[in-house]
């Protein structure tokens, strides 16, 4: 009957509460903190599948991935990675999770690959030194991969190697990729800038100035926007990504913005702001803020012991 695959909805953000061993689940209808999720020591990026009513915790400490039922907000099983983990993503075309060992200099990192199906390891990739974040395009079969070192490396997910790298130079960061163009977006910490890449030949099709220290960068494809956070001057920076134009003016957020997602369905971006423990809701229709979320701290935990990572899912 009609309507029986309806992937569905997930109307939640979560939001990692590192060192705290929680994570928040903030409702994305009346922006409130409906419980808090306990998880493991230092929960860090979280991925999603929706069709499998699954949320994915990566935890820096434990070397381990919480695996989170959407349906009752629970914890059903917790997959060993053996390595500290913190950027992970999903691809929802094959089920699969693509999970970034935490690296430092270290070389011989490795991307894990988790079959979601099974949350058993099939296998695993050497990839950079410093590696960051990752995206991923399903329409390509390809994983992207932000290296402070190597700049943006390119992982064929099929056939799950190194297909090649493209040298970025100013500490390339956060990452986002537009699967109807192929256009691949990456933050540049070093430069102030985001530089725009088509990933069809992997060149460099301009570098755009944005605020103080850009962290990560998500997409709001309905209203063809581009949401940057600049850490280092409490701003989020908007991208025209139809005409690659920055707008001319920014949005205040609480200090040292770093995380960002969006949830598209609801028009909404969530920023985690790192330096006062805030949450800043935006609309991404008028570019404005809705409210401000006072939670991140409210357990009395230290200001500067706690960092977050976030994401919301559609």
């Amino acid at each position: 009957m009609p309507g029986n695959n309806k992937i569905p909805v997930i109307n939640s953000t979560y939001i990692s509460k590192i060192l705290n061993g929680t994570v928040a689940v903030i409702n994305v209808h009346t922006d409130k903190v409906d419980f808090f999720l306990n998880t493991g020591t230092n929960p860090a990026e979280t991925a999603t599948i929706p069709a499998l009513n699954r949320v994915y915790v990566a935890d820096l400490s434990d070397g381990t991935v919480s695996v989170v039922n959407t349906t009752n907000q629970s914890v059903v099983e917790t997959i060993v990675i053996g390595t500290p983990v913190a950027a992970i993503e999903a691809d929802l075309v094959s089920q699969k999770l693509y999970v970034l060992d935490f690296s430092n200099g270290t070389p011989g990192t490795r991307l894990h690959v988790i079959d979601a199906e099974t949350n058993l390891e099939t296998a695993n990739i050497v990839v950079g030194s410093r590696v960051q974040n990752i995206a991923i395009n399903s329409n390509e079969k390809r994983a992207y991969i932000t290296d402070f070192d190597e700049g943006l490396i390119v992982v064929d997910i099929t056939d799950e190697f190194v297909i090649t790298t493209v040298p970025l130079f100013n500490l390339p960061h956060g990452i986002a990729v537009n699967p109807n163009t192929n256009i691949v977006y990456v933050t540049q910490l070093e430069s102030d800038s985001v530089t725009i890449i088509d990933s069809t030949n992997l060149s460099v099709i301009d570098t755009l100035p944005v605020g103080d220290g850009p962290q990560w960068i998500k997409l709001d494809l309905p209203r063809n926007r581009a949401f940057v956070t600049n850490e280092g001057d409490g701003t989020v920076s908007v991208i025209d990504i139809v005409t690659n134009t920055v707008r001319p003016t920014t949005i205040p957020v609480g200090a040292s913005p770093l995380t960002l997602v969006v949830h598209e369905a609801e028009a909404k971006a969530y920023v985690y702001n790192l330096g006062d423990g805030t949450i800043s809701v935006i609309d991404t229709i008028s570019e404005s803020i809705l409210v401000t979320l006072d939670i991140m701290f409210s357990d009395g935990f230290d200001l500067g012991e706690t960092r977050a990572w976030s994401a919301t899912f559609q």
